[in-house]
This record gives C-alpha cells, sequence and structure tokens, in this order.
C-alpha cells in the first residue's frame, strides 16, 4: 500500500509539474489556466465499441445491502439457471463478453475450482449466446524479485496453463479479436521473470505450434505511471489496461474532486505513450466501488452508483480506446466490492441500459 501511494504521489506530482510549465505569463497575471482547465470532449457512439466485462467468482459478504433482481445467489458455484439469468442481463447491456478467473494449475486444487466453476456456466441453454475469455491468475506461483519464474523452476508449468486453455479456445463462443484468442493477465505487472519478452514469446510460440494466436490483455495498478512496468510488458503483450480507477485513496481529495479531467488526462497519456511501442491501451471502468464492505478500514473513497458519473466515466474510456474499440468493464457481478452493473432491485437494469448506451448504436 506504502509503495501504491507514492506511485499516486509521483504521477499527481507529474501532472503538477505539467500545469506549471504549460502556463504563459499571461495565464498568471490573469489568474492563470491548468492543465485541468478545459472541457472534455464528448464522443458520440458512430459505431460499437466491443465490451468485455469481468464475471466474479465470489462468496456474498454480510456486510452487502444491494438484493440482486434474480435474488441473492452463491457466486462460488457455477450454476447454470443464475448464468442464463446473467446473459440475458448481458445481452441488455450490450456487453460482449465474459471474462473468467482461471488460476494456475501448479495449485491444482484452485485450478480444479475454477474448470468446474467456468464448465457448470457454460452448460447454461443460452452460454453460446453470449462469448467469453479466460483471466489467468498466476499468484499461487508465489513469484517476487528474489524468486522468480525461472528460478522456482515454473515456466513449463506457465506454457502448460496456457495449453490446457486450448479446449476452451476450440469454442465457438470464446472471445477473438482478428483471429487471436483474447487472454487477460491478472496482476501481469508482478510476473516476475528475468525475461517477460523471452518468457511470452516462448509461451506465444507453444501456442502458435498447436494452431492459436493469442491477444494478450496485461493488467497494473491503478494510477500507476504509464512506463513503470514496461520490461513486463513491451515484445510481451499486445494490450495493456489499468485496474479500475475508481478506486481513490483517502488523501487525494483533488483526484476524487476532478476524478473524470485526471482520468481523462491519465487515459489518453497512457494511449498515447503505448501506442509508441504498438501495444494498444484498454481503458477499464467501473459504475462505482466499495472496498470497506469487505475490508471496513480501506483508506480508500466510497463512490456511490451515480448515473451521470458513471456516463462520464464510459465517454473518457471511449477517447481512449485503441483500434480494437475495446472496453472492459469491472465487473458484471463483483457485489462485494459494489462495482456490479448487474440488475438490482434498487436500480433495476439502469446500469445494465447505461452501459449500451455508451458504447452500442442501439
Amino acid at each position: 500500500m506504502k509503495i501504491m501511494k507514492a506511485l499516486i504521489n509521483k504521477f499527481l506530482t507529474l501532472l503538477v509539474i505539467l500545469s506549471i510549465f504549460s502556463c504563459t505569463e499571461d495565464d498568471i497575471t490573469e489568474g492563470g489556466n491548468t492543465i485541468l482547465d478545459y472541457d472534455i470532449p464528448q464522443v458520440p457512439v458512430t459505431s460499437d465499441y466491443i465490451v468485455g466485462s469481468r464475471y466474479l467468482r465470489f462468496g456474498r459478504l454480510g456486510t452487502v445491502v444491494e438484493t440482486p433482481t434474480i435474488g441473492v445467489y452463491n457466486g462460488n458455484l457455477g450454476d447454470p439457471l443464475i448464468y442464463e439469468a446473467h446473459v440475458k442481463q448481458a445481452q441488455t447491456a450490450g456487453i460482449d463478453f465474459f471474462i473468467f478467473e482461471m488460476r494456475s494449475s501448479n495449485n491444482i486444487s484452485q485450478y480444479n475450482q475454477d474448470i468446474s466453476f467456468i464448465d457448470g456456466l457454460l452448460t447454461a441453454p443460452n452460454a453460446n449466446d453470449i462469448k467469453f475469455a479466460i483471466s489467468y491468475n498466476f499468484a499461487n506461483m508465489n513469484l517476487n524479485n528474489n524468486n522468480r519464474i525461472e528460478a522456482r523452476n515454473l515456466v513449463t508449468k506457465f506454457i502448460d496453463d496456457f495449453t490446457k486453455m486450448i479446449p476452451y479456445f476450440q469454442k465457438s463462443n470464446y472471445m477473438s479479436i482478428n483471429g487471436k484468442k483474447v487472454v487477460y493477465i491478472f496482476n501481469a505487472f508482478n510476473l516476475f521473470s528475468d525475461d517477460n519478452a523471452a518468457l511470452y514469446q516462448q509461451m506465444r510460440a507453444e501456442l502458435s505450434n498447436q494452431g492459436f494466436e493469442l491477444f494478450i490483455i496485461g493488467d497494473q495498478q491503478e494510477w500507476t505511471p504509464t512506463l513503470r512496468f514496461d520490461f513486463r510488458f513491451i515484445n510481451a503483450v499486445d494490450a495493456v489496461t489499468h485496474k479500475t480507477y475508481a478506486l481513490i485513496n483517502v488523501n487525494q481529495y483533488d483526484v476524487l474532486n476532478t476524478f473524470h479531467k485526471f482520468t481523462d488526462i491519465a487515459f489518453n497519456y497512457h494511449k498515447n505513450t503505448w501506442n509508441k511501442y504498438n501495444i494498444e491501451y484498454v481503458p477499464t471502468i467501473s459504475p462505482s466501488i466499495n472496498i470497506r464492505l469487505q475490508n471496513p478500514g480501506s483508506p480508500t473513497f466510497i463512490i456511490e452508483k451515480n448515473a451521470q458519473w458513471f456516463r462520464d466515466f464510459c465517454n473518457i474510456a471511449r477517447r481512449a480506446t485503441g483500434n480494437s474499440k475495446l472496453i472492459i468493464l469491472d465487473s458484471f457481478n463483483n457485489w462485494n466490492n459494489d462495482t456490479q452493473v448487474e440488475a438490482a432491485e434498487s436500480y433495476g437494469e439502469d446500469y445494465l441500459k447505461i452501459v449500451r448506451e455508451e458504447f452500442k448504436t442501439n
């Protein structure tokens, strides 16, 4: 947490410095313009965007007060009846694909739990009506800077985890972009390797030999500088995203109060910077957030659901998309963080409809 705070402060300091150096003498004598003194242009939806949404496996916390319109359900089960209802809601929202977590088979019990969950969902009668992709989670490898993947002799396991995805790649409703199978790598910025580019290229070569090309999206911590983890991504992934910027430390009142402008500046800087490395930037958005539901002492702001706030966030995302026009929604059903757009008794299908209106032409 201390490291994250330091990185956030460095990023915000950079913005302040940029604003100072962008001022002219007239700016100063007339009260001055800052980097935040602008109106965010509205980007009309003239063609459809691709919307992928994280779909969580979870145990509902007792602190959650919102109730799904389909009733409270066990999010730890891959229940096809629940998923059938979720697919219908996703169609209302214009969500193109769900993103399911798959933990590394380095812990076979965790891996089997995730596979059982995914396979259960895919038995829903309408499962083929929406596409899906896998979010690969290597946390159980217990990597760190002193125990990199090569030193732990887990390179073969890493590659094997991706070959285990092939039965899913072969399904007609697995998500592809330009013929490449989409794989999201969770906490990709923490994939400690002696040479990340070589590691990815070795894995890609094995998949290519078996007939599959990948579109890999790596993520990094929210509010971190664009190239903080460049050595993890360059010549390794196809796209980079940040975790949701809705997560704001309580010390950052200025960020909360001018959230959309700070985020707009950051997203466009990320987009332009990654373009130089032929890496696409993919914005991640959320309709709200409340980490205190699971961690009452969390030093982060609660952002309640607000339709206009979310619409403005969607517009910022549209401005920052790359060639694929891809958006990540965090999340469809994370009730424990209150980032869900899933229909609730209190707000109905409002946020499903907003997603469609903000990213689809009809």
